[in-house]
């Protein structure tokens, strides 16, 4: 076949070409019973095809999720979001309330710890995903912004997809 027939029949008109031509044949999933069955007749080896299929996803317990955000620091919380935030898990709006905790301030000691008499302590290993379950309950009595609820909505239900172990879908 040339260029120009090749061209000429893409831009027909569809109704123009034969019935056969017109009806869009769907890829199935399907392996040949025996190497023979494929010179027969394609009715018979429509018959004696299998249809392939996937694996069920392997949920086995031992997997370890991606992260553990009920034990982790202030300081490795922040790498956590940060990460989140440059592979697009999380939009800018979601980064800004999440991003880095009120204990990496350097002045938290004077602001905040003086009110709640605590130091601050970045490395020190807390239940993060704990912390953002209060702020969006917070965010629900308190803010008269549903914008922001749901970002903190958002933000949690995201926190906790990434607590649950990955799901293996190949064999």
């Amino acid at each position: 076949m040339t260029i120009s027939a090749t061209l000429a029949r893409f831009f027909s008109d569809p109704w123009e070409r034969p019935a056969a031509e017109r009806n869009r044949i769907e890829p199935r999933l399907t392996a040949t019973a025996s190497a023979a069955s494929a010179n027969t007749n394609t009715a018979i080896a429509d018959q004696t095809q299998a249809t392939l299929a996937l694996p069920a996803p392997d949920t086995s317990p031992s997997q370890t999720p991606r992260h553990d955000l009920r034990n982790i620091s202030p300081r490795q919380f922040a790498d956590v979001t940060h990460e989140l935030y440059m592979e697009g898990t999380l939009n800018w709006e979601e980064f800004k309330m999440l991003g880095v905790p009120s204990e990496l301030d350097p002045r938290y000691d004077q602001t905040i710890g003086a009110l709640t008499g605590e130091k601050a302590e970045p490395d020190k290993p807390k239940d993060m995903l704990g912390h953002w379950e209060q702020r969006v309950d917070f965010e629900k009595r308190y803010n008269p912004s549903d914008e922001q609820v749901a970002t903190a909505e958002s933000v949690l239900q995201k926190l906790t997809w990434q607590t649950q172990a990955p799901l293996r879908m190949s064999a």
